[in-house]
């Protein structure tokens, strides 16, 4: 969330500081809800994935020197 934070408050502030010029673009708040849905929903999946694979490891390879 910090990330996707400083993302979108840097592109605002780029698109604002470029609003007179050709670079210029809109931000509509749909635009910020659905990328902030996609990307928790990436983060989500890839711990479950991540968590699922510390599930199914054996506690005693975990231990063995």
């Amino acid at each position: 969330s910090i990330g996707y934070g400083l993302g979108v408050g840097l592109a605002a502030a780029f698109g604002y500081a470029m609003r007179h010029t050709i670079l210029a673009f809109k931000l509509p708040w749909q635009l910020l809800l659905f990328s902030g849905a996609g990307v928790s929903l990436i983060c989500t999946v890839v711990a479950l994935f991540s968590i699922v694979k510390v599930i199914r490891l054996e506690p005693a390879i975990v231990f063995k020197s």
